[in-house]
């Protein structure tokens, strides 16, 4: 995930929550295949940050975004149709404003010190305290320490990785931080560091959990 794909979904999002209130929202035109436009568009941005869309945000509704809607419905236990109505657009708009949620709490620390066995802002955090602080302020529940929190939710290949989720290292599980997308990931490294932003590659990774949505 690009910072291009990234500022996009927000773009996409803001304008997606506003539809949310009011009867604006049931109001708006059903999405289907033949479909052209920026309401398309928009969905299209919003599939592609949730990983079910590997193309480009046209606003041209053809037949990958119509395999891409209908796969993100039979995931999410929508009616499979293919269409974007009020339930499939409410679900996609519910899902990236919690991913932006978290990734967005989790910027908010970036430079503040490690702290062993933190659990909070005052007196900074450790890996795991990070993490499940970064989940609890977005209403998810997740263990305290590094080794649990990697055999809660459920477990995403690496190909199937998206901004968000939980990224694991070495074994056993020691460490953890919070996928951001484009191959890197925000944690609280360790004693003496603060937290910030790392690649991937620099790192042992061996799992990788979501708490956020099905895979």
């Amino acid at each position: 995930m690009n910072k291009r794909k990234r500022a996009f979904a927000l773009l996409c999002t803001a304008l997606a929550a506003v539809m949310l209130a009011g009867s604006a929202f049931a109001q708006t035109p059903l999405l289907r295949r033949g479909s052209r436009g920026e309401d398309v568009r928009q969905m299209q941005g919003n599939l592609i940050y949730l990983g079910y869309l590997n193309d480009v945000a046209d606003g041209i509704f053809g037949p990958k975004t119509e395999a891409a809607v209908r796969l993100y419905q039979s995931k999410n236990a929508l009616a499979v149709d293919g269409i974007v109505g009020s339930a499939t657009r409410g679900k996609v708009v519910k899902e990236v404003l919690l991913l932006n949620k978290i990734l967005d709490t989790a910027k908010q620390y970036l430079g503040l010190p490690y702290k062993t066995a933190g659990t909070s802002p005052e007196t900074g955090f450790d890996c795991s305290g990070f993490t499940q602080y970064v989940f609890r302020q977005a209403g998810i529940s997740i263990p305290r320490v590094s080794r649990d929190q990697a055999k809660a939710g459920t477990a995403v290949s690496y190909s199937q990785m998206r901004p968000g989720d939980l990224v694991c290292f070495n074994s056993p599980v020691s460490h953890v931080g919070i996928y951001l997308g484009g191959g890197k990931f925000i944690h609280s490294p360790k004693p003496g560091d603060k937290i910030k932003i790392t690649e991937l590659r620099y790192m042992d990774l061996t799992a990788i959990r979501r708490f956020t949505g099905v895979v």
